[in-house]
């Protein structure tokens, strides 16, 4: 389910997509070239998720390259921007270049790997930021639908007038909540907001929160996102009760090829995607980043609360 909802709303794509296209010297491997780069992510990664590298006459390389020059993956790289604290000016002998141009490489290679295990066929189409956002949230909405028990209804853009302890309050405004989820003795469970990214329109969300945690305490609000440079920051900080990514376990693992330091060797420390998936899924158990499996059972646990 997050290979689907990423590769969905897939993020802007990076022009530093062609940091993976390396220039390997004559008998070199992937593997040398990497240690002789000092690279932050592993070529290896790539080619467990389904890429194969091409030397500069277009034979794939196996094991060693019989010719120098750059090489090419098939299908295309597709990286996507993350990091939007990193410009895309970046010179590449630094140490931004290579974190930002790491972490995304790791997540292709992640969200490849899922994809292809799992005979997902998507296209990443180009989305605006609203269109994107709009995206996001209608899948949340489908995926609760089909995840919460019957009976159960998923609804956005309910006007805060129509929720009962509001309506008829005289400093609550026409604004719409973004999905509330109501269970099927029309028990208004919790209320949850949908942000592809956590940027500075929080006073937005909390002039939506104001009435709600005022007129009706007893519901619970949370944030379902897939915010990554701000991740860990949003699980501490954000204004919701609770807080919920789309993919925890990439997070983590982009969490920490970003924290790699600049003189350490990635290959040597995640020799293959099984353990940066594990380097993820600890640092995502760390810093209690939950995923959306986590919100279904949150919500269904609610009929156990008297």
């Amino acid at each position: 389910m997050s290979a689907v909802i990423f590769g969905l709303c897939w993020p802007n794509d990076s022009v530093f997509s062609e940091a993976a296209m390396l220039n390997l010297l004559e008998g070199e491997s992937l593997h040398d070239a990497g240690l002789r780069l000092k690279l932050g992510w592993n070529p290896s990664w790539l080619v467990e998720a389904g890429f194969s590298a091409f030397d500069s006459n277009g034979a794939e390389i196996s094991e060693k390259t019989s010719i120098a020059g750059q090489i090419e993956w098939s299908p295309e790289l597709r990286t996507c921007r993350l990091d939007d604290q990193v410009a895309d000016s970046a010179k590449p002998t630094g140490q931004p270049y290579r974190r930002r141009t790491s972490g995304e490489i790791a997540l292709l290679s992640l969200w490849a790997s899922t994809v292809n295990s799992k005979g997902i066929k998507l296209e990443r189409t180009a989305l605006s930021s609203n269109s994107r956002g709009a995206q996001f949230r209608d899948c949340l909405i489908r995926y609760l639908q089909c995840s919460l028990p019957e009976g159960w209804s998923v609804r956005h853009e309910v006007p805060l007038t129509h929720i009962r302890g509001l309506h008829m309050r005289r400093d609550v405004s026409d604004r719409k909540s973004d999905i509330l989820i109501i269970d099927e003795g029309s028990r208004l469970v919790a209320a949850l907001s949908s942000k592809w990214t956590w940027r500075s329109d929080r006073g937005t969300e909390a002039a939506q929160m104001v009435p709600l945690t005022r007129y009706r305490p007893d519901v619970p609000y949370a944030l379902a996102t897939a915010e990554f440079p701000r991740a860990a920051r949003v699980t501490r900080e954000s204004i919701e009760d609770r807080t919920y990514h789309v993919c925890p376990d990439w997070v983590g693992s982009w969490i920490a090829v970003n924290d790699l330091p600049a003189d350490a060797s990635a290959q040597e420390r995640w020799p293959d995607l099984d353990a940066l998936r594990k380097a993820g899924r600890a640092a995502a158990e760390r810093l209690s980043i939950n995923g959306l499996d986590t919100l279904v059972n949150d919500l269904k646990a609610s009929g156990d609360i008297l």
